[in-house]
């Protein structure tokens, strides 16, 4: 589903145009012998009553002394299913579904209807920093918000060990008005052989929110162009790649 973005080019011009996602075509294909596309089909393969936990709670065992208890019941569980195959429903186990939906649930495997969320923060050497109740953070690349170059230029080739990039999208002129806009741009990054850095707020360097609620990105653009035709992309990143610090 396209989407429209508010972009203003280096001289805080601003227009709206299309924003379509961009994803990655599989350059595999899987077969049968005979050369038939396969297809995938999401199937049940066990529900919660066959759980190894609700296994275990149906077997009631004693702690025996001098043995491991989690041995104890990784043993009786193991013997059961042995002895009677209780992990397989019979019924549903092999069944096609079609729609889905998430559902959170608790230790006992029990639906919650009360979520509390906590985003981790962890250090470039993966120790936990800091767990807080994450921010609502409201969209930002439309309407009276608008997405701003940032005067940041990164060779292209100096990029690709700085972040991971995590979204794509292509950016698309809806008239003749904004194929000039577009293609002014795509051309001046094209020449640069670089992409720059974009982004929300007076300088264009606040954090990208595409939609109320969502996660705030990094944007980079890149443009490419050939005779008249052009493609400019933006890129999307929240996570940056930092060398580990050696403590020794």
């Amino acid at each position: 589903m396209n989407r429209y973005i508010k972009l203003a080019n280096v001289r805080g011009r601003d227009a709206e145009i299309i924003l379509k996602p961009n994803p990655l075509e599989s350059l595999v294909t899987l077969s049968l012998p005979n050369k038939e596309i396969t297809f995938t089909q999401k199937i049940i393969k066990s529900h919660s009553k066959t759980t190894f936990e609700a296994m275990a709670s149906e077997l009631k065992l004693k702690p025996e002394l001098g043995i491991d208890y989690e041995l104890q019941v990784a043993n009786a569980v193991a013997q059961n299913i042995i002895e009677s195959d209780p992990e397989i429903d019979f019924e549903l186990a092999g069944r096609y579904i079609s729609e889905v939906s998430k559902v959170y649930i608790n230790e006992s495997l029990k639906p919650v209807f009360s979520v509390k969320k906590t985003e981790n923060i962890f250090s470039p050497s993966g120790e936990l920093k800091q767990s807080r109740i994450p921010k609502y953070l409201e969209g930002n690349i439309t309407g009276d918000s608008f997405i701003k170059w940032s005067g940041k230029l990164l060779p292209k080739h100096q990029i690709f060990n700085k972040v991971v990039f995590e979204k794509k999208y292509q950016i698309k002129h809806v008239n003749g008005l904004t194929y000039d806009f577009l293609f002014e741009m795509a051309k001046e990054l094209n020449d640069k052989d670089a992409l720059i850095m974009v982004g929300a707020g007076p300088s264009g360097k606040d954090p990208i929110v595409l939609n109320d609620g969502g996660n705030p990105y990094r944007g980079f653009l890149e443009g490419r162009v050939k005779g008249d035709k052009y493609c400019l992309l933006l890129h999307l990143s929240d996570q940056e790649l930092k060398p580990i610090l050696d403590e020794n």
